[in-house]
């Protein structure tokens, strides 16, 4: 979409804004975006993004399934601190 790639905010908002309904799949995104009109505004206009964390997050998930949990917090925090580095 040409909004979201030229982080052009006013285009994004006038998009959503006049968008009319058609009966087809994309009403439900676009009412899923206006529904999250702040977050989907502030990625546009700023350059973060939480998929580093969320990428840590799924490791530290898959390490505690695979081990089958941890006799003691201490080595499981240690392992963790492996994980990230």
């Amino acid at each position: 979409m040409q909004c979201t790639e030229g982080k052009n905010r006013e285009r994004l908002t006038d998009v959503l804004e006049n968008y009319r309904r058609s009966g087809q799949n994309m009403d439900t995104a676009i009412s899923t975006l206006k529904k999250n009109m702040t977050a989907v505004l502030n990625s546009v206009e700023y350059d973060f993004s939480n998929g580093p964390v969320e990428g840590i997050n799924r490791r530290i998930k898959s390490l505690k399934r695979s081990c089958f949990g941890f006799r003691y917090l201490d080595n499981f925090r240690k392992r963790i601190a492996l994980i990230r580095s």
